[in-house]
């Protein structure tokens, strides 16, 4: 298996995203992460930076919860879910009360195109005369 190499770049993406301790990092980035650390100094002090910005925030206090009249009003001010026009068509048939039509239309449909692409016609009753040795489907032989 060959090993990935980071770039330094790459390493302080991965420090601002994840912040300083290696194990919350994705595990694909982990071992080309700790090779470049070996290496570089500029990517230790990165990891450092990134290790006490971690410490500072874990030590603020939590913030308080909003309180019961400011949930009611930014509830009040959230966009409303837009309905979809497949939605809204739905509810305006009346739901599955149509699925039943519908499918058995468009089976029929499907059969019909399966028999119009294939070029099922006469030719097969003759073939079927043939083997029943029915003289009346004679004129349609070749």
């Amino acid at each position: 298996m060959t090993e990935r190499s980071i770039t330094e770049q790459r390493f302080a993406e991965l420090a601002d995203s994840y912040g300083g301790d290696l194990q919350r990092w994705p595990a694909a980035e982990r071992a080309a992460a700790r090779q470049l650390l070996d290496s570089s100094p500029s990517a230790q002090r990165v990891l450092q930076h990134a290790a006490a910005l971690d410490a500072t925030l874990h030590a603020l206090p939590a913030p308080p919860p909003p309180s019961a009249r400011l949930r009611t009003r930014l509830l009040a001010a959230a966009p409303q879910p837009r309905v979809s026009l497949l939605r809204s068509l739905w509810a305006e048939l009346g739901g599955l009360r149509y699925a039943g039509p519908a499918f058995a239309a468009s089976l029929t449909l499907g059969i019909m195109l399966a028999v119009w692409q294939t070029g099922i016609d006469e030719p097969a009753d003759a073939e079927l005369a043939i083997v029943l040795d029915e003289s009346d489907y004679q004129d349609w032989l070749p």
